[in-house]
């Protein structure tokens, strides 16, 4: 599939990037939740939640992933700052999709999961692409391959 480059020793904050619906959360609990705490907005829903569960996995040297939608830069900086600090791997996945077919696949979620579509366009509106200068240790692009899994590569500089 993927070889991702990690220390054992060392803990890891994985932060995913994309819009609503384009597979975070389904990548995610299929190939990264082992041995990691998944730190959610959608579950926590307050930032002082998220920020006292981000630093109760640092307290505990604890891998951590962050399953928000990242979008732009200072989103992101904040967990990497956080976390490099403390001496963490900083890896990134930057989840690939159009804003069509986030929508498509955002109507069929059932529920609380479904946003509305304005979201998905505001969120697309506001997307920077990540870069491995913002202090990413590995940084990957995802894309649903259309026979129910994902295709993981590598980004370059």
């Amino acid at each position: 599939m993927f070889e991702i480059m990690q220390n054992k020793m060392t803990a890891t904050a994985t932060i995913l990037i994309g819009l609503q619906a384009s597979g975070k959360s389904t990548f995610s609990s299929r190939h990264l939740s082992e041995e990691n705490v998944i730190i959610s907005l959608d579950i926590l829903k307050s930032r002082s939640r998220e920020k006292f569960k981000i630093d109760e996995c640092i307290t505990k040297q604890q891998s951590f992933i962050i399953d928000n939608i990242n979008i732009t830069k200072e989103d992101r900086g904040r967990y990497i700052a956080a976390a490099k600090t403390n001496n963490y791997q900083i890896h990134g996945y930057f989840f690939v999709s159009t804003v069509k077919d986030a929508v498509i696949r955002n109507r069929l979620r059932d529920g609380t999961k479904k946003v509305p579509d304005v979201a998905i366009f505001s969120a697309a509106k506001r997307l920077e692409m990540p870069v491995i200068d913002e202090g990413f240790d590995q940084l990957f692009s995802v894309r649903i391959d259309g026979v129910g899994g994902f295709r993981v590569e590598k980004m370059k500089k």
